[in-house]
């Protein structure tokens, strides 16, 4: 099973379950969340919106290929 790590909460949780929470955040811009993706205080659905393009451009800008990621860089 694939996971995602929200280092903000310190909390690991199933890819399934972070691409329902996020297409609910963007579904729901108004609304305020118990927390963001990089946040451990309440957040709207904008606001992780914006924080999960953010981490899209990251990841992006780091260029690490998608099969090497989580591994141990020496």
């Amino acid at each position: 099973m694939r996971t995602i790590t929200l280092t903000a909460m310190n909390k690991t949780v199933s890819m399934a379950a972070y691409v329902k929470a996020v297409k609910m955040a963007i579904a729901n811009p108004d609304v305020e969340f118990k927390y963001g993706l990089t946040c451990w205080w309440p957040c709207t659905g904008a606001e992780v919106r914006q924080q999960f393009y953010e981490g899209i451009q990251d990841r992006i800008n780091q260029a690490v290929p998608y099969s090497q990621r989580g591994a141990a860089q020496c």
